[in-house]
């Protein structure tokens, strides 16, 4: 969900266009809410929530509660491999020796570390077959009852969400943000910079893509869209497109099987090349450098036709 989104990557709830109305114990709820997981809302945020009818007050105060939960974690049931962890951890020595014992002996008993050597010696031992390693020593609902008396000490770590503008101006915002930023990106944002590539394509685009992986990602949504490309300035650029509409390494670090590309797609990947090389015929020399990938790409884009 593209609010959703928004929320955790900004921190700015976006506002809603909702009708008004007297939404003020939905507010006081939200932030009964989000205290309890370390967050809290704005006054802006509370007074915007407040001044919506009850159901559209509702929906927002729920999807904020969805992305706070997502940020701390809480839609997945985490287990610890130790009840009491981070506390009454055994040392290392110690927990490997105890795994030993159960391998050595696995109906109970004893053994000192003379025979624990003596049996181990022979042959050695991949500790990962231990008997009781990888497997949890308690349920999850032991966990929970171990520290279901832990009060969460948010103090001054509480994290303020903001009010932010519309749902449309807000995602431009981030969009622009994402493309145009100088440091590449990991999995998940290069996931948000897609879902924002969809929703602003019709939108306001960067006016520069410093980073190339990005720019494939981002126009390999425009290329499936039928929208103009952005940022192409080099032939390899138009290499890494087709690599990323093919689900292959964006990087160029390993070979891509080419999908088929429909007649628009082709079209469009030879309208950047041409214009490309018409710019600067000089950049026509950067394919030699994945000649082979060329070639299988050039099969597939059919120039003749």
């Amino acid at each position: 969900m593209l609010e959703q989104l928004i929320i955790q990557r900004t921190l700015r709830v976006p506002a809603s266009t909702a009708a008004p109305g007297d939404g003020t114990s939905v507010a006081r709820q939200l932030d009964a809410a989000l205290l309890d997981v370390g967050f809290s809302a704005s006054r802006a945020l509370l007074e915007h929530i407040g001044a919506l009818a009850p159901a559209p007050a509702t929906d927002l105060a729920a999807t904020v509660v969805s992305a706070v939960r997502e940020l701390v974690g809480d839609h997945v049931r985490h287990n610890a491999y130790f009840i009491g962890f981070p506390h009454d951890v055994p040392d290392t020595v110690e927990f490997w020796a105890d795994r030993l014992r159960a391998a050595v002996f696995p109906g109970g008993g004893t053994a000192t570390d003379a025979q624990l050597r003596a049996t181990v010696a022979p042959g050695g031992v991949n500790l990962l077959d231990l008997p009781g390693y990888g497997t949890y020593q308690h349920t999850y609902a032991e966990l929970l009852a171990a520290h279901d008396t832990l009060v969460t000490g948010s103090g001054d770590r509480v994290t303020l969400l903001h009010l932010g503008d519309t749902t449309d101006v807000e995602a431009a915002r981030l969009y622009l943000a994402l493309a145009g930023s100088p440091t590449p990106h990991g999995e998940t944002d290069l996931m948000i910079l897609s879902e924002l590539a969809v929703a602003c394509a019709d939108g306001a685009q960067p006016a520069e893509i410093p980073v190339r992986e990005n720019r494939a990602v981002l126009n390999g949504i425009r290329l499936v869209l039928g929208r103009p490309l952005v940022g192409v300035d080099t032939t390899t650029d138009v290499l890494r497109l087709a690599c990323q509409v093919s689900g292959g390494d964006v990087s160029l670090a390993a070979p891509t099987r080419f999908r088929a590309f429909r007649r628009p797609e082709r079209r469009m990947l030879m309208a950047a090349l041409n214009e490309v090389v018409a710019a600067n015929p000089g950049k026509l020399g950067d394919v030699g450098r994945y000649a082979e990938r060329w070639k299988r790409l050039g099969e597939r884009l059919h120039p003749h036709e």
